[in-house]
């Protein structure tokens, strides 16, 4: 009984903590289209899924796109307008339906203004892993990428640690690679390496998105590309 009880018990924590990352989602969405309307002397724009959204962080705070902002902030002197286009599921082919449109207009807006855009990220792929193929994700892909104005920072897939999406994954990042490479202008930001062998404690409550911990890899594997390219 004892053990049961215990079972149970574990049973309804990891549940509460599975959806409290579920209902973070809107919240998180609400957060990010606030943001976009507040001022900045330079612009950040974000394209992706839930991993640009930041859901399984405590907070928008500890999401890499709001770290890289600061960053960004520091580095230009300047207040940092963020629009982070990024869309919790989004598919490849579904950023290039819903995103890509929305960026190439918010880009030749902010030209006209005299906005100087100090940083594009593109983080897409998770999604797709299991559910397209290569050679559509690589169609999708390829369309993202010719949109991108150069200095843009793409990252390949993020490693699945194991599970029926670990194989598809690793494809998948191979394509990015691959594309990315083949567009000098653009810079690879290496995710699948910088998450591989991630611990327990760095997912968060639903066992899928990174924690704050987890976050903590891709803000690295971020600030290093970028001081690498920016010197």
């Amino acid at each position: 009984m004892a053990v049961t009880l215990l079972v149970v018990s574990v049973v309804a924590v990891l549940a509460v903590r599975a959806l409290l990352v579920v209902g973070s989602i809107d919240p998180r969405a609400d957060y990010w289209e606030r943001r976009a309307q507040q001022p900045g002397d330079v612009a950040y724009l974000a394209l992706g899924d839930s991993l640009s959204q930041g859901i399984g962080s405590s907070s928008p705070d500890t999401s890499f796109v709001s770290v890289l902002a600061g960053d960004l902030s520091e580095r230009t002197g300047e207040p940092v307008r963020v629009v982070n286009l990024s869309v919790t599921g989004a598919t490849t082919a579904e950023l290039v339906r819903d995103q890509l449109p929305v960026f190439v207009e918010l880009l030749a807006e902010l030209e006209a203004d005299g906005v100087p855009v100090g940083l594009v990220t593109v983080c897409i792929g998770a999604n797709d892993a299991g559910s397209t193929s290569p050679e559509e994700y690589r169609r999708d892909l390829v369309t993202v990428l010719d949109a991108l104005p150069a200095g843009s920072y793409v990252t390949d897939v993020p490693d699945f640690n194991g599970g029926p999406r670990q194989e598809p994954a690793a494809e998948l990042a191979a394509v990015a690679r691959e594309e990315v490479a083949a567009r000098p202008g653009l810079v690879l930001v290496p995710l699948e390496a910088a998450t591989g062998d991630q611990s327990t404690a760095e997912y968060a409550g639903d066992f899928f998105h990174p924690s704050d911990e987890g976050y903590l890899r891709y803000v690295d594997v971020f600030r290093t590309t970028i001081e690498r390219t920016s010197r």
